[in-house]
């Protein structure tokens, strides 16, 4: 007869690692179970009760608070923080109630009295949060390790009972099991190596012994089984990398070396201290390596996107954003009427479901948008449930804060993941992998620091027998140790910088680990994969250049760089620029606007522009001090101009727009300016900001690119045209272009050349002028 055997494993994926290599065996499954599951199963209520919704929880605690000193805690009564920070008093108050120690325990050992207050603000809400449970008739894990019972219905349908212990045991818990233990055989599965010795207290039995994996009947006081470690790692490779953009080429740069030494790739882990970087390696997984056991999160999704950029838009109110508006589609009828006419309003029920409203309609992942129902269901139960002397007011504003947060953890399901798995070091727990990889492993990310470890010293904790940073840490290299014995490969990175350095465990798991160091720049594995290497290849098409349409300035990046002209007037790629920070065109352009809108409105007096340019000044705080300098230059400008005046010199036309046929080429621009003299002949000029501006003269005009002037000179010549030349606003002068014949037939020459059938569009030799071009990096000249 088949025996009912039930064995509990630490977590859901070494079930299922379990079951695979059975299955591949061909072997009878047992009843398998996770040990948070199993204990859900196993521990009921002595009196009944309902357990308490997370939500409702978080209320009565909201409750409980009332009237305490929080601030002595370091905490907020504000609502939206408070909700975050909630989960730091109920870890604290379930590690305090699962070992069995009382308030006054702690008070009468902070012999010195260091945390007597908090002691006693902490007693305080923990009495008056549990005094509420019992009022309302809901029990949870606070109130439960006092009031238990074991559901023996479930137990007595084992005959025995395996439970891989990887990690402590609390007292509560430990008690739970010797329960269990007395109605059913039970067995615990535990390795001793010098990170976890202090198990070795639970069992009353001599001569354990570390580094060895023991099965032992805790209903008998017996060994079952004992078996020696046999570390495999001896391949071990220990990086410092300059930045986490770096992690991610060393992690596929030893995925590759594994695989090529023969490991599958399902036999290779990456586990990551820091799940945020989880979200870069999606972002540079091209090659679709990855499988994510946390899930996929939706931090760089649209939706999530979208949210922090309105926040980000009432709080900054930087220009900038508004670029980014556009990128993200952002209605603007919907920011407007919905976030910013609200934004400092009490959230009403009404305000709620519309703002949810707004969220799913920038979702369309059916998995999402079911969590996204969730989070309003539990949103919904905490800000509007009716509980008496309960009050929840947030603000909208401080409401989209704790949405974030919610929607911030959503994972979605990794189902068209790669071969390799990147999970948490918990979810390494009883799996065994041949190749193992470790970023982040950074002292201030290993070992991770604790919430529980908030509000009282390891002092008193370890006179008290609560468990200690010390106990915490050494948990953590438990972890580490044998997730690396098990692998026959290793490779750990860590950040080495000025304010980072390499966590103190590698030194403890790995005594000689300078044998292991090994320096290599893995950017340029990253790097190559993903450069525009088309645009190092020849560039040639089958092209008439007089087809298109000029104007000074693409002729200009033609003559200058043929490469620079294809990608911008021809592949259209243009310049991208999302910055509150002014750029070298900007204040040229504000001027050149500025003089454009009082000529043609007949307004080219001080105060005009100084109006003009003190708007300009709101828009951008970084051109304040620029544009005051303006107002003042601009002061000699208005007299310069006003003798002009008086000389009889009149302004006909400004921004006088162009376009026409001349030698087969069709030219097109835009004139600054034109003035007429008292004899009927005019004067076209161009506006110019920069003090350093020279013009041709007859020794150099022959190398020049630069035709801006003739241009304006071919459109207007139905006048008789005195000069043409640059206004030079910095020093009031006109610098007349004195070459005006001989660039016209220079660049009738120009124009002759366009005349093709084939064109390479080639890079420019003279690396000078890559400088300040827009494609250095496309072509490699940064």
């Amino acid at each position: 007869m088949l025996k009912n055997n039930l064995v509990i494993f630490p977590t859901s994926r070494a079930i299922r690692e379990e079951i695979t290599s059975k299955k591949q065996r061909n072997q009878l499954i047992k009843k398998y179970i996770s040990i948070g599951d199993f204990f859900g199963r196993v521990i009921l209520d002595s009196k009944n009760r309902k357990f308490c919704d997370k939500n409702l929880k978080i209320l009565y605690l909201k409750e409980a608070i009332k009237n305490s000193s929080l601030d002595k805690l370091g905490l907020s009564h504000d609502f939206s923080t408070f909700v975050k920070q909630s989960e730091y008093l109920f870890r604290f108050f379930i590690e305090i109630s699962n070992e069995y120690v009382q308030f006054d325990t702690l008070l009468e050992h902070d012999t010195y009295i260091h945390y007597s207050d908090h002691i006693e603000v902490l007693k305080q809400i923990h009495t008056k949060y549990c005094r509420i449970l019992e009022e309302n008739g809901y029990v949870d894990n606070i109130i439960l390790p006092n009031s238990y019972k074991i559901n023996t219905e479930y137990i007595e349908q084992f005959e025995d009972i395996t439970l891989y212990l990887e990690g402590y045991f609390s007292k509560f818990e430990y008690k739970i099991i010797s329960d269990i233990a007395k109605i059913v055989t039970t067995n615990i599965v535990i390795t001793f190596n010098e990170f976890n010795k202090k198990n070795m207290e639970l069992f009353n039995l001599d001569d354990l012994k570390l580094d060895t994996t023991y099965t032992i009947d805790i209903t008998n006081n017996k060994i079952v089984n004992s078996e020696e470690l046999r570390v495999k790692n001896e391949n071990i490779v220990i990086s410092p990398v300059s930045s986490q953009i770096e992690q991610i080429a060393f992690i596929k740069y030893h995925i590759t070396q594994m695989v090529n030494s023969g490991i599958e790739p399902e036999k290779i882990a990456v586990a990551v201290p820091n799940e945020k970087i989880s979200t870069m390696l999606e972002l540079f997984d091209t090659e679709h390596y990855f499988n994510f056991a946390m899930g996929s999160s939706v931090s760089n999704s649209r939706l999530s996107q979208t949210l922090k950029h309105i926040t980000k838009l009432l709080v900054d109110h930087e220009p900038k954003d508004e670029e980014i508006s556009k990128f993200l589609n952002l209605d603007q009828n919907t920011f407007n009427d919905l976030f910013k006419k609200h934004w400092s309003n009490e959230l009403t029920k009404t305000l709620f479901d519309q703002v949810f409203e707004y969220v799913y309609s920038l979702e369309n992942d059916e998995e999402v948008i079911e969590k996204l129902e969730q989070i309003k269901i539990s949103l919904e139960i905490l800000l509007f449930i009716n509980i008496e002397n309960v009050t929840n007011q947030v603000k909208l504003k401080e409401f989209m804060k704790l949405l974030q947060t919610q929607i911030s953890s959503i994972t979605v399901d990794d189902v068209n993941g790669g071969k390799v798995t990147v999970l948490g070091i918990l979810e390494t727990r009883l799996v065994e992998f041949e190749g193992v990889i470790v970023c982040d492993f950074n002292d201030d990310k290993v070992p991770k620091i604790s919430v529980k470890d908030k509000f009282i010293s390891s002092k008193l904790k370890e006179h008290t027998h609560l468990p200690t940073i010390n106990d915490r840490e050494n948990l953590q290299r438990y972890y580490y140790k044998r997730f690396f014995d098990k692998a026959s490969q290793i490779a750990i990175c860590f950040i080495d910088d000025e304010s980072l350095v390499m966590s103190r465990f590698i030194m403890q798991l790995f005594p000689n680990y300078k044998h292991h160091m090994v320096k290599k720049d893995y950017n340029s594995i990253l790097f190559d994969t993903k450069k525009l290497k088309y645009f190092h290849k020849e560039i040639r098409l089958e092209i008439d250049l007089r087809s298109q349409e000029w104007s000074a300035t693409s002729l200009k990046a033609y003559l200058t760089c043929k490469r620079k002209y294809y990608l911008s007037y021809i592949a259209g790629i243009k310049d991208h620029v999302v910055s509150i920070k002014p750029q070298s065109f900007d204040i040229g352009n504000i001027i050149h606007n500025a003089l454009e809108d009082a000529v043609k409105t007949d307004n080219l007096n001080e105060i005009y522009l100084n109006n003009y340019l003190t708007k300009e000044s709101k828009n951008n705080p970084y051109l304040v001090l620029e544009l005051e300098l303006w107002k003042k230059r601009l002061l000699k400008f208005l007299e310069f101009e006003e003798q002009r005046k008086n000389d009889g010199i009149e302004t006909v036309e400004a921004e006088k727009p162009f376009k026409l046929q001349y030698n087969g080429i069709t030219i097109k621009g835009k004139i600054d300016r034109i003035d007429k003299y008292p004899d009927n002949t005019y004067e076209i000029l161009d506006y110019k900001t920069s003090a350093s501006l020279k013009v041709d003269t007859i020794k150099n005009y022959e190398d020049s690119k630069d035709f801006q002037l003739e241009f304006y000179y071919l459109a207007s010549r139905d006048r008789m045209i005195k000069d043409v030349g640059y206004y030079t606003l910095s020093d009031c002068s006109i610098k007349n272009e004195v070459v005006l014949k001989e660039k016209l037939e220079l660049l009738d020459l120009h124009f002759k050349a366009l005349k093709t059938t084939n064109v390479n569009f080639t890079q420019t030799e003279d690396h000078s002028d890559c400088q300040f071009c827009p494609y250095k990096t496309i072509c490699g000249r940064d």
